[in-house]
């Protein structure tokens, strides 16, 4: 299996410049070492045969390969046919890492830690980790082919301000088109079945909490999607509710002035009392006294 970059943002990755190359047959991708940015190469048409550190790719239309900014990489042959193939430079600018593996099941764009709920400080920048295949075949070749297009076309206009910005946001969508080919490639029967879980909770978090509505919804055993969801998220489906609605609770106490018994109704909780336990519990601090943190006082 290819290896994985992992990354942490913020800060995003940030794009810095790309092409559209074609090569006649024989032709060879230049041979680079310790360039100081990564090289994201997606053929579009022909081959491409291209190693790196020792590891040789074939990358074929609809694959691509990310070339690491501190190895040497090279063509190992030419191309037999004619080829065409975008290549993209980029920088990581924080923290990121090569793994040997995907990550376990349900921790992809999720973060370790909080697994997608809000932070105990609302407004706080929370670090997520986004994961990259160095090496794959596309799920959406087209769009990609289509999103890479449109980066270029801007390349005459980078000195202004807006088609640069246009840029970093498009590059941003091949970030995540990168990323959907990692995850589609491993995806497990667990991580699908409790996302769908988790997909239903979100939508029906106001709602009485019935294991046996849930399985009927998704279509699958109530056991079974306790299991999924303990090994994905590290929570029972009703404790993953039960944090669902602290962080709607949160966004309430912040956005409205309404009483704390409306708030704990609104979010699903048919007590009040047992809604101001629950918060105090989760996040170490009564609903009132997390709504005074925030507030301004004029004295």
């Amino acid at each position: 299996m290819s290896n994985i970059i992992e990354f942490t943002a913020p800060p995003l990755p940030h794009f810095i410049m790309s092409g559209l190359a074609a090569l006649p047959p024989g032709g060879k991708h230049p041979s680079r070492k310790n360039i100081g940015a990564f090289d994201l190469l997606v053929v579009r048409k022909g081959t491409l045969f291209v190693g790196e550190e020792g590891k040789d790719y074939v990358i074929s239309e609809g694959h691509a390969l990310i070339l690491r900014p501190d190895c040497h990489h090279y063509a190992y042959e030419g191309c037999p046919d004619e080829s065409a193939h975008y290549w993209l430079h980029f920088q990581l600018l924080g923290d990121w890492k090569v793994l040997n593996e995907y990550p376990a099941a349900g921790q992809g764009l999720v973060d370790h830690e909080s697994k997608g709920f809000l932070s105990p400080d609302p407004f706080e920048v929370t670090p997520y980790s986004v994961f990259l295949p160095q090496f794959t075949k596309l799920v959406q070749p087209q769009k990609m082919f289509d999103t890479l297009h449109e980066l270029d076309s801007l390349n005459q206009s980078t000195h202004m301000s807006s088609a640069r910005l246009k840029q970093q946001a498009l590059f941003q969508e091949i970030i995540m088109l990168l990323s959907a080919s990692l995850e589609a490639k491993n995806s497990s029967p667990q991580s699908a079945c409790a996302e769908k879980a988790a997909i239903y909770l979100k939508a029906h978090y106001r709602e009485p909490f019935s294991a046996s509505r849930l399985g009927e919804a998704i279509n699958f055993h109530p056991v079974y999607i306790a299991r999924c969801m303990h090994n994905v998220f590290g929570c029972s489906p009703s404790a993953y509710l039960l944090r669902l609605r602290i962080d709607q609770a949160k966004l309430l106490l912040l956005q409205t002035d309404w009483p704390v018994e409306r708030i704990a109704e609104e979010v699903g909780f048919n007590q009040a009392a047992y809604f101001t336990s629950s918060f105090t519990r989760i996040e170490g601090l009564a609903p009132r006294k997390y709504r005074q943190r925030f507030s301004w006082n004029r004295g």
